[in-house]
């Protein structure tokens, strides 16, 4: 099981890798083509959009036919993504065709790995090895971005070759390595839920609240760089320099404390990680240098890997395996619906005043707070 968690850990850091390193350089192939700022929210939206879509599609696949197969064909159709975005970097709608298929392509990646993680561990160690899939992912960012940033000084379209490579790598890695974690049709005997019932139940309060969670901080990434450029003239590579600071805490949170949480801990945990988000969209609006904005995405980047890996986990506590795929397909549509408004409402509030949607994100940080507690004050009822 453990040598299992471990492909699956480099994988993701590979996937994530791979992924980030187009961070710092949307914005700048946005100003090069001359187009309106609000195609920067769009690329984003239209990826989450083929996510919401694709998910519940291929969570029903995963729990039919298993888990690998799904992991395949995400890898080689996210991998074709990139190389199509690379070769027409300067055609807009082939941009917007690349984003959608890489998109439909996460979705399938994560209810792969995030079902394959569930099959194999226990309800009292889920925290912990959802922790240190959160961990991959972290240093996946940690490396990705910076090195992003320094091709996007050879070219712009390299870093999408380079991306090509990486998930290439994935994809052989996984066809020698990674085995099936889940036999369709061991069956529990119990009835399996829809997806709308999860809704009518105690989960379907941290399904909304994972909404909003990503709502919030997709909407961040999409119009910090942004809000960077027009306060301190921030470059890709120094965009790049601040997300490697953020993805060390990131890894290190997640790796390290998260990791080390028992089952029924998660209550406080989450509300920290909150406050600390919270704090930080409150400070964004009066960005005045790089170690000003250094401070904000630490702040973000450890409240979100607090906050979004117990989510996850929580939420796969609430499933039996028969469904597990369907679970993790439901809250993946709902992190994407998150992904497909907070681009667009981020940068549309940008328009009118560039720090107007970082307090509009504390406001949402509040509200998905009352969300968790909410969902811990029923859970205690309910049971």
């Amino acid at each position: 099981m453990k040598k299992m968690i471990l492909f699956i850990m480099i994988i993701q850091f590979l996937i994530y890798f791979g992924f980030s390193m187009i961070i710092p350089v949307i914005p700048e192939l946005v100003t090069e083509l001359g187009v309106s700022t609000l195609h920067m929210g769009w690329l984003l939206a239209v990826y989450s959009i083929a996510s919401f879509l694709s998910a519940p599609f291929f969570g029903k696949l995963s729990d039919r036919y298993g888990r690998r197969l799904i992991l395949l064909y995400g890898l080689l159709a996210f991998s074709f993504s990139f190389l199509l975005f690379g070769m027409f970097i300067d055609v807009l709608w082939v941009l917007y065709l690349s984003r959608l298929i890489g998109g439909a392509a996460s979705g399938a990646l994560y209810t792969a790995t995030t079902s394959m993680v569930a099959d194999l561990t226990t309800r009292e160690e889920r925290t912990r090895y959802m922790g240190l899939i959160g961990m991959s992912i972290g240093l996946g960012f940690i490396f990705g971005p910076g090195i992003g940033g320094l091709l996007a000084q050879i070219s712009l379209s390299f870093a999408y070759y380079m991306t090509t490579l990486v998930i290439i790598g994935a994809l052989l890695f996984s066809m020698f390595k990674v085995k099936e974690t889940y036999r369709p049709g061991n069956r529990t005997g119990k009835e399996i839920t829809l997806p709308g019932e999860y809704f009518l139940k105690p989960v379907g309060i941290l399904l909304i609240c994972t909404f909003f969670v990503m709502f919030t901080m997709s909407g961040m990434e999409s119009t910090f760089q942004l809000l960077g450029i027009d306060r301190i003239d921030i470059t890709p590579a120094q965009m790049g320099a601040l997300f490697v600071v953020g993805g060390i805490f990131n890894a290190a949170v997640q790796g390290g404390f998260i990791g080390r949480l028992k089952d029924g801990q998660e209550y406080p945990v989450m509300i920290a990680g909150q406050i600390l988000t919270l704090v930080a969209f409150i400070l964004l609006p009066f960005m005045s240098s790089l170690l000003y904005a250094g401070v904000c995405i630490v702040l973000l980047m450890t409240g979100n890997a607090l906050v979004k890996t117990l989510l996850t986990s929580q939420i796969t506590k609430e499933a039996h395996s028969d469904e597990m795929g369907r679970m993790t397909a439901t809250t993946y549509s709902l992190d994407s619906l998150g992904r497909i408004f907070g681009p667009i409402v981020f940068n549309i509030l940008f328009v009118l005043t560039s720090g107007l949607p970082f307090l509009f994100g504390a406001a949402a940080t509040l509200l998905s707070t009352y969300f968790i507690f909410q969902y811990f004050r029923k859970r205690r009822n309910f049971a």
